[in-house]
């Protein structure tokens, strides 16, 4: 199998106008595993040539969302719940076990990794 020959000034250009991966490996005919151990590499030997891409054309924005965190006392699973104003946290219970036995540990902004897992409005 001969090894990829990918000019790594086009994919630097590419890289810095903002396109996706997959364009990116379309044009220069390799895969996407590829262009990213490159970018990976590239972006270790001169972090400051490769930045990190924060915001990704394909990538839907996900809102933050504000939860509860809480801990069982009796089966020690950790849970949290949205923050929303139909919630009343003081009769909060335990998934697992249905236990009212459980302890607050803490409060903050979760980030949605998954579409699959945000809540119907």
């Amino acid at each position: 199998m001969k090894p990829e020959k990918v000019d790594k000034k086009q994919l630097h250009k590419l890289f810095l106008a903002g396109k996706p991966v997959k364009e990116i490996a379309l044009e220069l005919g390799s895969t996407t595993g590829s262009i990213r151990t490159m970018i990976y590499h590239e972006r270790l030997r001169n972090p400051l040539d490769w930045p990190q891409r924060v915001n990704y054309p394909d990538k839907p924005e996900m809102p933050l969302l504000m939860m509860h965190s809480y801990e069982c006392a009796e089966c020690a699973v950790m849970f949290t719940v949205e923050d929303d104003e139909d919630v009343d946290h003081s009769v909060t219970v335990c998934p697992i076990c249905q236990s009212e036995d459980v302890e607050d540990r803490g409060y903050g902004k979760f980030i949605t990794t998954s579409g699959a897992m945000m809540r119907e409005a």
